[in-house]
């Protein structure tokens, strides 16, 4: 009851320009969750995306998945992408990863030496990229079956992964032996395992308050205003929602776009690999209602670049209110912080409380509409 209440104070409008302009096409919107509690341990949101995947090659849609998962490059924490061509393979890439990667450099490769058909799992920059690459390459386009896009805020430089590990391994007094930056209920937990034999399971908070804050934000996050996906076949995301945090089962905000994206949702769901209650777009918005909007607005990001030394093209024209402007600053500020050396010493020496003041101070600008 708490929750709906909650929900309702905070809730925003939505006209149906706002769902154009914001999310772009698409069929229909729905809740979702896996059917498989072992599936849905580790993952960041319901288990629904590796469902599907799951399901598609039991159904022989896809031969395979290109996917990310969290490895350990020299004792670092970075994200590769590979072929899934098995359900546990494809288990392997649950959870977020929050951190910088070079997705045509990696995925362009191994989708042209695959010999089968694929399915794409990336963020909305990505699968833009790779659908121009599927309209010149015959090759690409052939190949790929659907695509999967994740909502995406930003991603992070590996600044910030590697001193959230270095506290780690300090405190444990071990190297790390393998890393999952988000999994569970809600907001999650990290998985840190040590060679020692320790694993830790500290809240994301500790990662994400930072990340948050676009501390160690990419640049090119800054001109990006795709945060649904508009050119997945299937979006899926959080839903942050209050009157879902009481829920045992965390669920996946699923946005079918295309034909081919309901052909293969609907598989999942014949499969009864998920199970699914239809949902307002407007109830996903709700659940992403700071970070979205602030997400598209470039045009607030524009208007502050030239007090940051950076020059960013306003590509969606928005109008620019003062809690825009100032979030903006805000969050140019705080990117070109984390770029000095005594910024990062700045960043790192702050006290939690402070930070997460500092932080609420920024969500409440993102609240305002």
């Amino acid at each position: 009851m708490l929750g709906k209440i909650i929900d309702g104070i905070v809730k925003k409008t939505w006209s149906d320009e706002d769902i154009q302009k914001y999310v772009g096409k698409f069929k229909y919107a729905c809740l979702v969750y896996s059917t498989n509690a072992d599936l849905r341990h580790y993952s960041a949101s319901g288990g629904t995306t590796t469902a599907i995947l799951i399901s598609s090659l039991q159904a022989g849609i896809i031969d395979g998945a290109v996917v990310c998962k969290a490895v350990l490059l020299d004792g670092k924490v970075r994200a590769a992408f590979y072929i899934a061509k098995t359900p546990e393979e494809m288990m392997e890439s649950q959870g977020s990863k929050y951190v910088e990667t070079r997705f045509l450099a990696e995925v362009l490769p191994l989708i042209r030496e695959f010999n089968g058909k694929l399915a794409v799992v990336g963020l909305p920059c990505d699968l833009k990229a790779l659908k121009r690459w599927q309209e010149k390459d015959k090759t690409i386009g052939d190949k790929v079956m659907f695509t999967i896009g994740l909502v995406c805020g930003h991603n992070s430089k590996t600044d910030l992964i590697d001193k959230v590990s270095e506290r780690l391994e300090k405190q444990v007094g071990s190297k790390l032996k393998s890393y999952r930056f988000r999994f569970g209920h809600w907001r999650g937990k990290i998985e840190a395992c040590f060679e020692n034999g320790v694993v830790e399971t500290p809240p994301s908070k500790i990662f994400n308050d930072y990340q948050n804050l676009f501390f160690f934000s990419e640049r090119k996050c800054l001109a990006c205003y795709d945060h649904y996906a508009y050119d997945a076949d299937i979006t899926t995301g959080d839903v942050w929602l209050f009157r879902l945090k009481s829920d045992p089962v965390k669920k996946t905000g699923v946005i079918v776009r295309t034909q081919k994206g309901e052909a293969v949702f609907q598989n999942a769901v014949s499969n009864k690999a998920v199970m699914y209650e239809m949902l307002d777009v407007r109830d996903i918005m709700d659940g992403q209602s700071r970070i979205g909007p602030s997400h598209y607005n470039v045009s607030a990001r524009s208007r502050v670049s030239k007090y940051f030394a950076l020059k960013l093209k306003d590509p969606v024209g928005e109008k620019v209110k003062w809690h825009s402007w100032v979030n903006a600053f805000v969050t140019l500020a705080n990117l070109r912080l984390s770029e000095s050396k005594w910024g990062k010493k700045i960043i790192f020496l702050t006290p939690r409380p402070l930070l997460k003041a500092y932080l609420f101070f920024k969500k409440g600008l993102e609240s305002l509409k």
